[in-house]
């Protein structure tokens, strides 16, 4: 069940159709939209999908409607009946209505694997803004990884280190219809591919929370993540998109470089996932003669200077404490510096005071300089 890379987004419509004699039967709108960059794996339906299609079709008539980013008819590209049907009625035999269920999804599948972009861009929120414009109660199962990279949310300037509430906030009351009556899957969040380095869990889990809350804003009736893997393999999309940059843990001799999306939950002083172990390695650069200088900071465009200071100070603390938990004296540490956004590694605004991409990834670190590291022997 694989499908493409390219901005697609699957919308599965069930529709009512009482003068084909189904108006006795219950309708489910069910619609799925799936993005698929460069720089995502090949679309392919989770079992948590199908069996939402499958629930679909035994509930009544259903329609798929394909969309793809782009497209001049408003992104929509194919449109279909999925309903299993015994003539004008639909199939009562529930063995019948399995396998026409099975011959449709596999149709289903075949042309989505044919799907290949060739847009330059990931934008999810106007493919959950094409599923959200047609009006009534429906099932919408967005698939994608996340990483918007066109305004009002790109994440190519945000980062993945940030204040998940404040940045749902600046998300424009009209990027998105209301999603009244409406409940979200939201499906492969956070997997990559192609030239997007894989996400640390503290990045994948700030996209999750930051999407759950795009779907809360707009008055979702409930807004879930699909626990699933896409199980797709290479995409056949052809666009360069633009990646997000989440940093690396760069040792040198005299200091080391950790990404605040590699040790921290986005916008807080705690560890994520993963964390700890990156901050073991550390502890191995210290011995009794071992002295440490501990620096966090953050890019400009925070809340404001006053909570950028907060939450790097706090984020100092937490990686002094954690490396005294694994064994570094706490007699080892000089300072502990919340430098905020005032002090930047690198300018992180240009002259127009929009942020530098790659100056704001360095920026989001914290620095732990070293005095008389423990050399390797």
């Amino acid at each position: 069940m694989n499908h493409s890379r390219l901005f697609a987004a699957v919308v599965l419509v069930a529709a009512s159709c009482a003068a084909c004699g189904d108006a006795s039967r219950e309708t489910t709108t069910v619609r799925i939209g799936v993005t698929a960059s460069a720089n995502e794996p090949r679309v392919a339906l989770t079992e948590t999908v199908v069996d939402r299609l499958a629930e679909a079709v035994d509930q009544g008539v259903t329609r798929v409607v394909v969309y793809r980013q782009g497209e001049d008819s408003g992104g929509a590209y194919s449109d279909d009946d999925f309903t299993v049907r015994d003539g004008n009625e639909v199939q009562g035999d529930a063995a019948l209505r399995e396998l026409g269920f099975e011959e449709n999804l596999n149709r289903l599948t075949g042309k989505l694997s044919q799907l290949g972009g060739d847009s330059d861009d990931l934008d999810p929120l106007s493919v959950l803004a094409d599923m959200a414009s047609a009006a009534g109660p429906a099932v919408l199962v967005l698939q994608t990884s996340g990483l918007q990279t066109t305004e009002p949310l790109d994440l190519t300037r945000l980062g993945l280190d940030f204040d998940v509430r404040a940045v749902v906030a600046s998300v424009p009351d009209d990027a998105v219809p209301e999603l009244t009556g409406k409940d979200v899957i939201f499906s492969g969040l956070g997997q990559v591919s192609g030239d997007q380095r894989p996400l640390p869990p503290g990045a994948r889990d700030a996209l999750v929370e930051l999407w759950l809350g795009i779907c809360a804003k707009f008055g979702a009736n409930s807004c879930t993540l699909d626990p699933e893997p896409v199980p797709g393999g290479a995409s056949i999309g052809r666009g360069e998109v633009p990646t997000v940059d989440i940093g690396e843990v760069v040792h040198d001799d005299a200091s080391v470089h950790l990404p605040n999306s590699v040790l921290f939950k986005a916008g807080s002083d705690e560890l994520a996932a993963g964390g700890r172990e990156v901050l073991a390695e550390v502890a191995k650069k210290f011995d009794a003669r071992t002295t440490a200088r501990v620096v966090a900071r953050t890019a400009s465009g925070w809340s404001s200077a006053e909570a950028a200071v907060n939450l790097t100070q706090r984020r100092g603390q937490r990686v002094v404490s954690t490396l005294v938990e694994l064994g570094v004296s706490r007699a080892a540490f000089t300072e502990v510096v919340g430098a905020g956004f005032a002090r930047p590694l690198a300018p992180d605004l240009d002259g127009y005071g929009d942020l530098i991409a790659d100056a704001a990834a360095r920026n989001r670190s914290v620095v732990v300089e070293l005095a008389d590291p423990k050399t390797s022997s």
